[in-house]
């Protein structure tokens, strides 16, 4: 069932019997803007924190376990160009239950305490929940110096998207916006997010279409969103410039093990373009154990610690990172150039690309066991339903893939960034 409550207000529910939970997501998104991403991520942590009537985390966490151990989960993504604010509850299929209970209700009344009912005094959040998970996002914020995996990403998110700024601060929020932020102003935030953002409701599961439909007429989501809401623009961020005079940036830090990050832009070759041939590409070059990577550089040559690449569907884009000795980075670049320069040349065996073939196969047919397949799937539907294969469409463009349409990936890769930790 696709339903529209709103304007801008979806619901969708497959009523799967497969899995042994149920799953309620609503996902709140807003274009994407540097000035809220702190905002959401810690107006994430606070509602979770506690609610009007269970004021404490502890508190949310017994009525979990008297709902036979359902999981509230609220976190904030990037999704195409826009902040995603999501609030899920996952609980027991009654059918698994000895005892049988459909607690259909009880969790999506559960779930609207936590997105509608907030733990609210004197106009604004509760003191205490307010400053306990500001004071952990502080935490976690300054933390990240000391990943430098992530370091590294974040470095080269920053020279990708430098004619962006609203990618530039990343989705975990900054320091410096956070140390700015009220609680008052949180709450001004909140409640423009309740108002103003489009909603997606999905609900995957055993699950009574009608039965929903009623419960969630009965529940407090059809006051707090039956207003309309703006339209979502999809945009894409353009890399010519970057294509013209790529971005490098080089830093000096002691470190043990340094680390490399490069992106590289990819186009359509063609109009029949296979949509599948990058991603295949990238496995072959780097997105597996068996890959031209992994072979060549990590264990014939033994010139890095890990290393692998990505494809980035939406962005078009290729990111191979890598972590290594600091006097290991140019004989790594050459060999990381030698490997796209073999593929580009169509090298790579048959073996090779039936091994890529099957293991994208296999990846649909394992994230297709997932619950969360199904939310994800239901919300491309919804913004961006262009982006979807079924299985049948899926299974016959990977057939259809050959050397030449694989090379031509290659052919048509552009450096458009690279970012070095350098470990001294």
């Amino acid at each position: 069932m696709r339903k529209k409550l709103a304007k801008n207000v979806f619901l969708n529910i497959d009523p799967i019997k497969k899995f042994r939970t149920i799953k309620i997501q609503v996902d709140f998104l807003r274009p994407l803007n540097k000035e809220e991403n702190t905002s959401r991520r810690l107006l994430a942590n606070v509602l979770s924190n506690s609610t009007e009537n269970y004021p404490s985390f502890q508190a949310i966490n017994d009525r979990e376990m008297e709902l036979y151990g359902s999981e509230i989960n609220v976190f904030t993504r990037n999704l195409l160009n826009f902040n995603d604010l999501a609030f899920s509850v996952e609980f027991a299929d009654p059918n698994f239950l000895i005892d049988g209970k459909n607690q259909l209700k009880e969790n999506l009344d559960l779930l609207g305490e936590i997105i509608f009912q907030p733990n609210l005094e004197q106009n604004k959040f509760d003191q205490i929940s307010f400053e306990t998970e500001k004071r952990n996002l502080m935490s976690n914020l300054i933390s990240i110096q000391d990943n430098q995996d992530l370091v590294s990403s974040l470095g080269l998110i920053k020279l990708i998207y430098q004619n962006d700024p609203n990618r530039q601060i990343p989705i975990l929020g900054s320091i410096e916006q956070l140390k700015e932020l009220t609680n008052e102003k949180l709450l001004e935030v909140y409640r423009d997010v309740i108002k103003n953002d489009t909603v997606i409701i999905n609900v995957v599961g055993n699950v009574s279409e009608t039965e929903f439909l009623n419960y969630l007429n009965e529940s407090i989501f059809v006051d707090k969103l039956q207003n309309d809401r703006g339209d979502l623009q999809i945009s894409f961020s353009k890399f010519d410039d970057l294509i013209k005079h790529p971005n490098t940036q080089i830093e000096h830090k002691h470190l043990n093990q340094s680390r490399i990050g490069l992106a590289y832009s990819t186009e359509r070759v063609s109009k029949d373009f296979n949509r599948l041939a990058p991603q295949v590409m990238n496995l072959i070059l780097g997105g597996d154990d068996q890959s031209q990577l992994f072979l060549q550089v990590r264990e014939k040559n033994s010139l890095a610690y890990s290393v692998s690449s990505s494809y980035q569907p939406i962005s078009h884009l290729v990111i191979i990172q890598a972590g290594l000795d600091a006097n290991s980075v140019d004989k790594t670049l050459k060999l990381i150039n030698d490997q796209i320069s073999y593929i580009r040349q169509g090298k790579m065996s048959d073996a090779q690309i039936e091994h890529a073939q099957k293991v994208m196969l296999t990846q649909r047919k394992i994230s297709s066991d997932s619950i969360q397949h199904y939310i994800m799937r239901s919300i491309w539907q919804t913004v961006y339903p262009s982006t979807l294969l079924n299985d049948q469409q899926f299974e016959e463009k990977l057939a259809q893939l050959d050397k030449k349409q694989i090379s031509g990936v290659a052919e048509h890769m552009h450096a458009i960034a690279q970012y070095q930790l350098v470990g001294d």
